[in-house]
């Protein structure tokens, strides 16, 4: 039996007209806002290619111009100004959510740390390896910086430290925290809005709920310990959630932290 026509395929396409004074506006597929591109699908792949190809652009041009560079925290100082600091801006609106471009943009800083141990001949194939190197130099994987950007942004909303609210479907729990089969507490935040599947799989990952900043981060937000989300300064709450994100990178990726992968030039 054939499958009956998704819903908007057999919808009537009205395509509306608009003038600004006696001028016609024209349709575009994307529009950029605050250095941020948004496509007609509202999702933000055209943004991550962008940034994806710019940053490959500007790590091929430091390498370049920058070849009597030998020294690895120079080379560090590089890569974090000019290379990373291009996924830095507005992260929080338009981080990847798909895998296939995290792991995209994650390679890129995998070579550009190669290139700053002066192992570009060398493998770092599994994660256990990749997450020691990152370790090394001190920079955090692309995936949990993200996580970092969201979740300090959350953390100045709550603090009232950015004119921003909550939305009106997250309230802070209110219930009994001592029951056995209950894990939150007085500063964590539920979610009057639920997602139609309860398990959290890659694939309902993907859906609008999951990509939206407040319903994504406020699960990040509930992981942490809560004398990390009992912090009201901010600059120790930043270090905390730093030492966090190291500790749950190196869960992750099944290594042991040990401080004797710091090396002292990166003080």
């Amino acid at each position: 039996a054939s499958r009956s026509p998704p819903l908007l395929g057999i919808l009537p396409c009205v395509q509306y007209i608009y003038n600004l004074g006696e001028s016609l506006l024209d349709y575009h597929e994307k529009e950029k806002d605050l250095g941020v591109d948004i496509n007609t699908k509202l999702n933000f792949s055209d943004q991550c290619e962008r940034l994806y190809s710019k940053a490959c652009q500007q790590f091929g041009l430091t390498k370049r111009t920058c070849h009597f560079v030998k020294d690895s925290r120079r080379r560090r100082a590089l890569y974090l100004s000019l290379i990373r600091s291009q996924f830095e801006h507005c992260s929080p609106i338009w981080r990847p959510n798909h895998k296939t471009m995290t792991n995209k943009l994650e390679s890129l800083q995998k070579r550009c740390i190669k290139w700053i141990l002066k192992e570009e001949f060398y493998s770092y194939g599994g994660s256990e390896v990749y997450f020691r190197k990152c370790r090394q130099v001190r920079i955090l994987p692309l995936a949990k910086r993200f996580d970092y950007n969201d979740i300090i942004l959350f953390f100045k909303i709550i603090n009232d430290l950015v004119p921003l609210k909550l939305p009106s479907y997250l309230k802070f729990y209110e219930g009994n925290s001592r029951l056995r089969t209950c894990h939150l507490d007085r500063l964590s935040l539920v979610s009057s809005i639920k997602p139609k599947c309860s398990v959290i799989s890659d694939s309902n990952k993907n859906s609008p709920l999951y990509k939206s900043f407040f319903y994504r981060v406020h699960l990040l937000w509930n992981v942490l310990p809560l004398d990390v989300r009992e912090i009201q300064r901010l600059s120790i709450f930043e270090s905390q959630l730093l030492k966090f994100l190291w500790e749950s990178a190196a869960e992750e990726s099944n290594c042991d932290i040990n401080d004797d992968f710091y090396i002292d030039c990166y003080d």
